[in-house]
């Protein structure tokens, strides 16, 4: 019993305790302090196969630090991580290396404006692609400056007509005020026409005009333009075809024919009777007029 108490008293009672030089001098912090120039600390060697498996005795806990040196797990320093339910091996800079570069894969991928990327099957917090994209068109040239980069070249593009022009939609279109003097040149091989143009009445309608120097184009009244006009209205009957003219005919492009106020082809059929289209044949009461020029 004696022995037993001597043992006892010989063990160190306090808290803090320090192997190596300086015994007695220990940090406020240190639970166990080693201190040496010439020793180091060698810890436990245990043959690590699984890293995965506790090997230890008892059960696992956090903190538990070994070496395994011979083991089938690769060598090195390991914790066990109750997080990860395994031993983890401590990592130096030529081992981060290896990992990074042999066995990392990085890929991106985008969805409408939203960038992810994804590290070693891990997807990190898409990001957007276009922060800020701003359009203008400055002399018919349209630029993009996207996140504060302009874009070059600039495309040319159409956003506005005028002269006698207008854009609806994009599509540049006949139609507006002319803002300027405006020349539409023709010749003789390059000549000017208007198709689809519908039946006018020259008693009532105006007529185009062209200044002799300029060829500025005007309309006057037709019957201000000098030539003289021969008007007749007769009440057709049932099935009539053929009506007289005011007078002679000379020309029978100078003759015009309105049935109820619509114009109808007619051909002459003497010096004085013209006969309508067989389309034409009229009913009881009709208005026929014919207009004639001289």
């Amino acid at each position: 019993m004696f022995t037993i108490m001597l043992v006892a008293l010989a063990l160190p009672t306090h808290g803090q305790n320090k192997v190596g030089d300086n015994p007695t001098i220990i940090q406020p912090g240190s639970l166990l302090e080693l201190e040496s120039k010439t020793k180091g600390l060698r810890l436990p060697r245990i043959q690590l196969d699984d890293i995965h498996v506790w090997t230890l005795d008892g059960t696992p806990v956090s903190g538990m630090v070994i070496v395994n040196e011979t083991g089938a797990a690769a060598k090195g320093i390991y914790y066990w991580s109750t997080d990860l339910l395994q031993w983890v091996r401590v990592l130096n800079a030529a081992d981060l290396a290896t990992v990074i570069g042999g066995n990392t894969t990085v890929s991106n991928a985008s969805t409408g404006n939203t960038l992810t990327t994804t590290v070693n099957g891990v997807t990190g917090s898409g990001v957007p692609i276009i922060n800020s994209n701003v359009l203008s068109v400055v002399n018919g040239q349209l630029t993009s400056t996207v996140n504060g980069v302009l874009s070059s070249p600039p495309v040319n593009v159409l956003s506005s007509a005028d002269n006698g022009l207008s854009v609806t939609n994009g599509n540049v279109q006949l139609g507006g005020t002319l803002t300027q003097p405006t020349t539409v040149s023709a010749s003789a091989g390059n000549t000017l026409a208007i198709t689809g143009l519908q039946e006018g009445d020259i008693s009532t309608d105006s007529v185009l005009v062209v200044t002799p120097t300029a060829g500025v184009v005007k309309k006057v009244k037709f019957s201000s333009s000098g030539v003289n006009q021969y008007k007749s209205v007769t009440l057709a009957t049932a099935g009539q075809l053929i009506f007289p003219t005011p007078i002679g005919i000379t020309d029978i492009k100078k003759i015009q024919v309105f049935r109820n106020g619509v114009s109808v082809e007619c051909s002459p059929v003497d010096s004085n009777h013209i006969q309508l289209e067989s389309e034409a044949a009229c009913y009881a009461n009709d208005e026929i007029k014919i207009i004639q020029l001289l």
